[in-house]
């Protein structure tokens, strides 16, 4: 019988894909994943845990600003940080405090991180709009290293769909995800997290950097938050990921591919979904997560 795996790589993951501790994972991953547990966490690491698009980015650019007191772009792109892709080596060249990132489930995290109570923030949005944002991305980007120029996914978008809700995707299983991150002070008692909804962010940007500095101690003035708000709208971001930062841990793309920053938006997955699969979609996170559609 086919694995998960082996089933998303026969619907159109054109990636070498592998089980690991139940899930489907990147092969080129799995080294570092087999070492993450044991990872020396620093005492003031700042940990972004998100779903795959999710405002990733956006949120780790904002964190950095909050983190300096000012609204000056991390030199780096956040893959520079990127827990489950950069080697150990890699991310000890870091300077404290640092700002890393990961779309990993808490029981895939260094032990470290609960012990020493480090600040962690869980950003979390709409899953038909991440399911949405992840497609446009997988049957739009080719890898340069991709000999065959195949996108990254070429199978249909109700396949997708599929492989979304059945957590065949490499990018992790979205219900076991959602379920450890709600679960995570039953599982670490007292261990606070701050968590911030990517919709709220779009209403009110500067409330949520309020909320996230306020979370990690660092007292910022009206304007700064302000300033912050404006230096990581869509617009500003973009232009700044694509032309002003270092490049060198920017994964590339063949010409002609998009690049991470598509639309910035909530609810375009109203234009995708029909009615049967928005259906369908909803009684399975009812059934799985225990709670009615929120969005």
């Amino acid at each position: 019988m086919a694995t998960p795996a082996e089933k998303a790589m026969a619907a159109g993951i054109n990636f070498d894909l592998v089980m690991f501790e139940g899930f489907v994972h990147y092969a080129m991953i799995v080294d570092n994943l087999t070492k993450l547990k044991d990872f020396p966490i620093r005492d003031d690491d700042v940990l972004l845990c998100t779903y795959p698009k999710s405002g990733t980015h956006w949120a780790w650019e904002i964190l950095n600003m909050i983190v300096a007191g000012k609204a000056e772009y991390a030199e780096h792109w956040q893959n520079s940080a990127w827990l489950e892709y950069r080697t150990q080596e890699e991310l000890e060249k870091l300077a404290s405090p640092r700002i890393l990132h990961t779309h990993l489930r808490p029981s895939q995290l260094p032990h470290a991180l609960w012990d020493k109570q480090c600040k962690v923030i869980y950003v979390r949005r709409n899953p038909k709009d991440c399911v949405v944002s992840s497609f446009c991305q997988f049957t739009q980007q080719i890898w340069k290293e991709n000999c065959s120029k195949k996108q990254i996914y070429t199978g249909s978008w109700n396949d997708y769909i599929d492989l979304y809700l059945d957590e065949y995707l490499p990018s992790g299983p979205y219900f076991q995800h959602t379920i450890e991150w709600a679960n995570i002070s039953e599982i670490h008692e007292e261990f606070e997290i701050c968590r911030v909804q990517y919709e709220d962010m779009k209403k009110d940007c500067v409330q949520e950097i309020r909320r996230m500095a306020d979370y990690l101690g660092r007292q910022l003035s009206d304007r700064t938050c302000q300033e912050i708000s404006e230096a990581c709208s869509f617009k500003n971001l973009k232009h700044a990921n694509e032309n002003l930062k270092d490049q060198t841990y920017h994964f590339r793309w063949q010409n002609g591919s998009s690049g991470y920053f598509r639309k910035g938006t909530t609810g375009d997955w109203k234009n995708w979904f029909t009615v049967a699969q928005s259906d369908r979609f909803d009684k399975i996170y009812e059934k799985r997560l225990k709670e009615k559609f929120p969005y």
